[in-house]
């Protein structure tokens, strides 16, 4: 199949003040073996300094903007938030697929062609809307993998099972680099979702428990994502309400109940993606929401019985 005969990928790079990372995550995705892609970058008003106004991470895109067509730059004129950033990326792309890259993170180079192989096999699901694959949280200075996500695979289930199965994920040790967000998605899906996904702490389990509800998901086994330690998810040292502090800043959280209740909101917000769920009948409505309800406050619980004995 000729590049021009491929579907359209589109590759979203939401960046800010990490120049270095950025270039890792821009050489690994122009390596890839799938070639028919559109790789966009969206920089969230990275700082400039007092003599210059090119900012050192427009220099590095410029810099593969010279050797690659392919890549596209934004600048916002003001730091606009990470969830405003990502959803701006989706917005303005036009791929039958999408897929997000944090600027500090890497792809092997055949990510994207793996992950379209298991959506053009013979006899696959129509429901299949998210894949992705076994990811690497690695220090890239000291070369140490410090963790392995598991991912998530929902194929052939009920879609009850399927939600239980990506809420039971969340919270399991597998799931220490939560990249399933970071998976190639189809873009009707994600358009579905995203048209009602609000700005909250943890938006990315809310918006993944739509995807959950809507289709299937699958991870391949091999080990094709890496992520770095750094940015909001470097935060030793931190009291528990600095951490959420620098979060909502970071991503402009305003709403007063998303700031000071996040845990009721999340709650509510799961019933709504099930009770709107066009996929469930209301007695399946009904228990599904009964059991998210008990799950979610049963590991509340133990998180904060926990932290009582550290």
């Amino acid at each position: 199949m000729s590049v021009k005969d491929q579907p359209l990928v589109s590759i979203g790079i939401p960046t800010y003040n990490r120049p270095q990372g950025l270039r890792r995550a821009l050489e690994s995705i122009i390596k890839q073996t799938y070639q028919n892609l559109e790789i966009i970058v969206s920089d969230n008003c990275s700082a400039e300094t007092e003599m210059e106004t090119e900012t050192e991470t427009e220099m590095i895109v410029r810099e593969f903007m010279a050797k690659d067509a392919r890549i596209q730059y934004f600048r916002q004129e003001e730091n606009i938030g990470l969830f405003y950033n990502k959803k701006f990326l989706f917005e303005v792309s036009h791929g039958e697929y999408f897929t997000w890259l944090c600027d500090d993170d890497e792809r092997s180079p055949e990510y994207i062609e793996v992950c379209l192989e298991e959506f053009c096999k013979p006899n696959v699901s129509s429901q299949l809307l998210l894949v992705n694959s076994f990811s690497e949280l690695k220090d890239p200075v000291q070369g140490k993998v410090l963790a392995v996500d598991q991912g998530c695979t929902t194929v052939g289930l009920p879609v009850s099972q399927r939600y239980q199965n990506y809420i039971s994920s969340i919270y399991k040790e597998q799931a220490a680099v939560g990249d399933l967000i970071y998976g190639v998605i189809k873009r009707e899906a994600l358009r579905k979702a995203m048209a009602s996904q609000p700005n909250l702490l943890a938006w990315d389990h809310i918006f993944l428990a739509q995807l959950a509800l809507d289709g299937e998901f699958y991870t391949i086994p091999q080990k094709l994502m890496r992520s770095a330690p750094g940015g909001l998810s470097n935060l030793k040292g931190m009291t528990e309400r600095e951490k959420r502090d620098k979060i909502i800043k970071s991503q402009r959280i305003e709403d007063f109940l998303a700031i000071h209740k996040p845990s009721w909101i999340h709650v509510i917000c799961l019933r709504g993606k099930i009770w709107n769920s066009a996929n469930l009948s209301l007695v399946k409505k009904l228990q599904l929401i009964a059991w998210s309800d008990w799950y979610y406050l049963k590991f509340y619980s133990l998180r904060k019985i926990q932290k009582m004995y550290r």
